[in-house]
């Protein structure tokens, strides 16, 4: 009840288009049953009463009630088609932003896969039950209850004696109802990972075929698929033994009518007319016994499909903007890591980092795989949240910034480089929609872009491929920079940006960086010696601790850490005395 109740609060807002379903609904079962008053006027007055002037009202009304029976229809469907999608299309968007609200920790649990099959089968399972489930259960009641009164005004012993099976129909209902839930949650637990699969492999099919594990892939797809198929077994297992006795026990009510109303009607208890009105009520009344399983399927994978979307509806975001942030109106670019930990699901990241950029600084962060540089600057536009310490911008805490306001002042280049479908211009000005030609041009100048975006056929309008399919990895990296700095940020975090491309480009987009009219507070994150040389700060971690800090030479000086990387990636240089001992302090 708690998830259908969850499910009904987004159905307040069409209530009316629900009433006027509801309603047509009513009027549909009403009139279904006229054919079966006019049936039994028709045997006992018409035809063995021989009173034909009856018979042309008679073709009149199942003419009429034929009419309106499907003018009914057609408003039933059509309201509640336009409640369900309705609802349908409010939670569906309702999942989607809160999806955009929930921080980097919540989709580092989730698969993409997964999360996928929330939005598309879990979402159809509610649309069916706030349209086929909303009609058939007003249906299923309905037609008990008008069917009821009528049966039992015809006849209440051969009401009576026709109902002695359907407390085993609702007993068996009852136990399918049980067993089916478990069994369902474990049907949509399996497409999702079987989404996950499907998901991944399309992702990552160039890695699949590059190492020629097409074999393997399809061995993952064939067990997720066969555990799939299993489960689905299960569920036409407990289908297979429920559903036939229900159709059994609801069967036996014609064996009782037959044998019974025969009776009754052989003994002059009730007209031959009245039986077969009886006989037409009746399947009236199996109908939603015959319903009430199907029904009760759809409840019970509804709320397992409910509880898997309300889980994400629940999950309060770990990064939100304060109740009463301070307010800036610009940001300098200060920025300062006092005394800062991180812990991820109870693995220490970062431990005790303490540094300080002024506004128009470059600060480098180096170490091996693993040692904490991304985690460091993610930081800084709380993609995370420190488990102690403070990072500070122009001295406020960044957990009593605006969210958007401090997001909006950080233009990050991501170490794993995304790009939308689009068009090479919408990549770019992602970030800043209103961006000017001439401010593209600009960012793209810088980003070292310009040159291979203007030979291109279509030039700024050329659709890149999905994830930026069709472009060098360089070429991407170059986007990504001019998506960034066309934000025109105090803050600028280039994490591995230029690792795909060559030196030579490299030192072309370092020199355009410096020579930029409005200096922003940089954070680069790289491998390279040549990245980082001429950095205000240098610093290096060491399994989530700070091992040295200094200028380029003054690290050089200590040999430690950082000179250890300049002599692996100088050493042909130093070997073959192309460069003195000199150079490599300057």
């Amino acid at each position: 009840m708690y998830i259908l109740k969850k499910i009904w609060k987004y159905t307040e807002k069409y209530k009316w288009f629900f009433i006027l379903a509801i309603l047509f609904s009513i009027l549909n079962v009403i009139i279904a049953m006229v054919p079966g008053k006019l049936t039994q006027i028709l045997v006992d007055d018409v035809i063995r009463g021989s009173n034909l002037t009856l018979l042309p009202g008679l073709l009149l009304g199942f003419f009429l009630a034929a009419t309106f029976r499907s003018l009914f229809i057609f408003g039933e469907r059509y309201f509640v088609e336009f409640f369900s999608q309705s609802v349908f299309n409010d939670l569906k968007q309702a999942v989607y932003d809160h999806l955009q609200k929930l921080s980097f920790n919540f989709f580092n649990r989730n698969k993409t896969g997964e999360l996928m099959s929330r939005m598309t089968g879990d979402m159809e399972a509610i649309r069916q039950l706030t349209c086929d489930g909303t009609i058939n259960l007003t249906k299923i009641f309905f037609y008990l209850f008008f069917t009821s009164i009528v049966l039992s005004r015809i006849s209440l012993k051969l009401f009576l004696l026709t109902m002695l099976s359907t407390p085993f129909v609702a007993f068996f209902a009852l136990r399918f109802s049980k067993r089916i839930k478990p069994v369902a949650r474990k049907v949509r637990e399996q497409f999702s990972r079987l989404n996950s699969t499907v998901q991944e492999n399309i992702i990552g099919v160039r890695i699949v075929k590059s190492f020629h594990r097409e074999k393997y892939e399809m061995e993952k797809f064939n067990t997720e698929n066969e555990e799939f198929f299993r489960r689905n077994f299960a569920a036409a297992g407990i289908w297979a033994k429920y559903f036939p006795l229900m159709e059994f026990f609801s069967g036996l009510t014609t064996l009782f009518l037959l044998f019974f109303g025969g009776r009754m009607v052989i003994n002059g208890e009730i007209q031959l007319g009245e039986w077969v009105q009886f006989n037409n009520y009746l399947w009236m009344l199996l109908m939603p016994m015959f319903m009430l399983g199907g029904m009760v399927d759809l409840i019970n994978r509804s709320i397992v499909s409910g509880e898997r979307i309300f889980t994400i509806l629940d999950t309060e975001p770990e990064i939100t903007s304060p109740e009463n942030p301070v307010i800036l109106e610009e940001l300098k670019g200060d920025i300062e890591f006092r005394n800062v930990s991180l812990r991820l699901d109870n693995e220490v990241v970062l431990e005790n980092i303490s540094l300080h950029a002024k506004p128009g600084d470059t600060i480098a962060i180096m170490g091996a795989t693993g040692s904490g540089k991304t985690s460091l600057v993610n930081l800084i536009a709380r993609y995370y949240d420190p488990t102690e310490g403070q990072v500070l911008i122009d001295n406020i805490d960044v957990r009593n910034l605006d969210l958007n306001f401090l997001r909006d002042n950080v233009a990050p280049v991501m170490q794993d480089v995304f790009l939308f479908s689009e068009t090479i211009r919408e990549n770019i000005v992602f970030g800043v929609s209103s961006a000017s030609m001439e401010e593209i041009n600009e960012a793209v100048a810088i980003a070292g872009a310009k040159d291979f975006i203007e030979k291109m056929e279509k030039g700024y309008e050329t659709v890149v491929g999905e994830m930026g399919v069709g472009l060098s990895g360089g070429q991407k990296q170059r986007i990504s920079i001019a998506r960034a700095l066309i934000k025109k940020a105090p803050i600028l975090i280039l994490d591995d940006a230029t690792s795909a491309v060559d030196m030579e480009t490299e030192q072309m987009i370092q020199d355009a960086l410096e020579n930029m009219q409005r200096k922003c507070t940089t954070f680069i994150i790289a491998h390279r010696i040549s990245s980082v040389r001429n950095a205000d700060e240098i610093i290096v971690l060491k399994e989530g601790r700070i091992a040295e800090r200094g200028t380029h030479a003054e690290l050089i000086a200590q040999k430690g850490e950082y000179f250890k990387i300049f002599k692996e990636q100088y050493k042909d240089l130093l070997d073959d005395d192309i460069i003195s001992e000199e150079q490599v302090m300057a």
